[in-house]
């Protein structure tokens, strides 16, 4: 049946071929003059036919017999043809399986580095909150400092003003002891006046004691004389009567004066314990300015120690906070690579199902 043609039906290569066999059969249509010749050629296109039926199953491997007319020709075109087509076949699936070789690979590293941007991304955020926390402590340290700082500040101003009212106290509690000394002088000074007064009172007695007796071997002497020596006993017993008052009142004078010595002892004594007490209250005084003046060196040094920590931890809250904004930019970029990464492994997966499509159409064809 020379009117037979191939079905045309689709326009991939095999309807290309298609198209070629029909025109090719219409030009041996043309060429047919006899009889005989239209039965061979009838067979000959019969089974080219079936040779064209079977590769258009997808047999390959089927080659058409290459004689010396037309047909021949015709049978080493379509013979090249389709071990060109098989060739191209093969490579798409060499090809289509490397891809989805890769596709695999691809899909598999996608995963991994989807996962592993997603823990950066999760780790990040348990990293950025713990950098707040920092941040706020270190906050609180500064502000803590700083008010440390100034609560130092404070307590140097109370211990300097306290230093001053010590060195008020120790100059008052040396004049106080001056002033205690010079009157101890003074009492010292009265005890041994009171000691020439008794040295004068007991020349005094002793003289009335001479003078009494005087007075009494004058009258004794007046008495002798009789009536001539009356006058004189008179004159003897008003010197004895003197002499008697005379050391009667030294007596009193004497008694009055150790009244007067043991009492300006106990001045003494009790000025000697004020002055002593004075100087150990003005040690004290001294001690304490002493103490006052660590204590203000300590503060002075307890402030500059609190700025230099409100100082560090300034600096460290804003390097922290750097960090923090440094963490968050990295995981804005974690969480947009986790984004990327999953959408290329969809574009890998759906890479994937085109490659295994490939490879179910190719696995239709029966190739060398």
């Amino acid at each position: 049946n020379l009117q037979a043609r191939a079905k045309i039906e689709s326009h991939d290569e095999l309807g290309q071929m298609a198209v070629a066999f029909n025109s090719m059969l219409d030009r041996i249509t043309a060429l047919v003059s006899t009889e005989e010749e239209r039965d061979l050629m009838q067979k000959r296109l019969m089974q080219f036919l079936v040779l064209v039926s079977e590769v258009g199953k997808g047999d390959l491997t089927k080659r058409g017999e290459v004689t010396a007319d037309m047909f021949g020709n015709l049978a080493d075109g379509f013979n090249l043809m389709i071990a060109r087509f098989g060739q191209l076949l093969k490579q798409v699936r060499e090809a289509a399986d490397r891809v989805n070789k890769s596709a695999g690979t691809l899909r598999e590293s996608a995963g991994q580095m989807s996962g592993t941007a997603r823990a950066q991304a999760e780790e990040s955020v348990r990293t950025l909150g713990a950098v707040e926390q920092l941040a706020a402590g270190m906050r609180q340290v500064a502000s803590t400092a700083g008010a440390s700082s100034e609560s130092a500040k404070q307590v140097l101003s109370a211990t300097e003003r306290g230093n001053v009212a010590v060195q008020e106290t120790v100059r008052d509690m040396q004049s106080i002891r001056s002033a205690v000394q010079r009157m101890s002088k003074q009492v010292k000074g009265l005890g041994d006046r009171s000691l020439e007064i008794s040295q004068i009172v007991s020349t005094i007695r002793d003289i009335a004691n001479q003078t009494n007796l005087l007075a009494l071997n004058a009258a004794i002497e007046a008495a002798g004389a009789g009536e001539a020596g009356a006058r004189f006993a008179v004159v003897a017993d008003q010197v004895r009567k003197l002499a008697e008052s005379s050391t009667q009142a030294t007596r009193e004078i004497a008694d009055l004066v150790k009244v007067i010595q043991s009492e300006t002892q106990d001045a003494v004594v009790a000025m000697e314990h004020e002055t002593q007490a004075v100087e150990a209250g003005s040690a004290s005084a001294l001690r304490t300015g002493d103490v006052f003046a660590e204590i203000s060196d300590i503060a002075k040094r307890s402030s500059e120690l609190a700025q230099n920590i409100a100082g560090a931890a300034s600096d460290q809250t804003a390097s922290t906070e750097k960090v923090g904004r440094a963490i968050k930019e990295f995981t804005g970029g974690a969480v947009a690579t986790q984004k990327q990464t999953d959408s290329t492994r969809l574009t890998i997966e759906d890479m994937a199902k085109l490659a295994e499509g490939l490879n179910s159409s190719v696995a239709q064809f029966k190739l060398v």
